[in-house]
């Protein structure tokens, strides 16, 4: 797919789930405000020389420190996201020197990478999430400092970045949907065995 397709088809798909499923709140207002913002500002780009990067790199940043911020554990959590950070640059690094787009998708790649390493180090939607973009986007402009090292230019959070954001996030939401849906099943099948047992025992004596 052409870089930043999956990145406003997936915004709006979550833009959708944000405004018309969640719960009527100020955080569902923030959310929906804080994907538009995302989505308008991908178009503009920040200059200094000869560092650029768009804004909405400044949006997903900002976005993941006002989550750290709310989150308990904030050192457990910054450490983390640091995790992340590393691993993200070094997915980058390997994805520049090995020619994935000859097998499949790097973008693919890279976000079965990330989701597993968010799953597996922390737990619950809003600090996977804090997590996940604040590692990415440290990650981002870790890897855009080490390529300019060698005269190589990029703009941080272009749209390969913005595609993998919103994957990552598409993911994690997909994931904790399935979870809470499958501890509902389990609740109401156990509610459902243990009102049966009495009629069991009764008809037994």
């Amino acid at each position: 797919m052409y870089s930043g397709l999956l990145f406003y088809w997936f915004s709006w798909i979550l833009w959708v789930i944000v405004t018309f499923f969640m719960k009527k709140s100020r955080y569902r207002a923030i959310l929906a405000c804080w994907l538009l913002l995302l989505v308008l500002c991908s178009e503009f780009h920040i200059s200094f020389e000869p560092y650029e990067m768009t804004l909405s790199y400044l949006v997903i940043l900002s976005g993941a420190l006002m989550l750290h911020a709310r989150i308990p554990g904030i050192f457990f959590h910054l450490f983390v996201s640091f995790t992340i950070m590393i691993g993200y640059t070094a997915a980058l690094i390997w994805e520049s020197h090995v020619p994935l787009k000859h097998f499949f998708s790097p973008t693919l790649a890279i976000s079965c990478f990330l989701f597993v390493l968010i799953v597996l180090m922390t737990s619950g939607l809003w600090h996977r999430l804090a997590c996940g973009l604040l590692g990415m986007a440290g990650g981002e402009m870790l890897y855009s400092l080490i390529i300019a090292n060698y005269s190589i230019l990029d703009v941080t959070g272009d749209k390969r970045f913005l595609d993998l954001v919103s994957v990552i996030i598409l993911s994690l939401v997909c994931h904790d949907s399935v979870l809470r849906l499958t501890q509902t099943i389990v609740k109401r099948f156990r509610k459902s065995i243990a009102k049966s047992k009495p009629l069991f025992r009764k008809q037994a004596q």
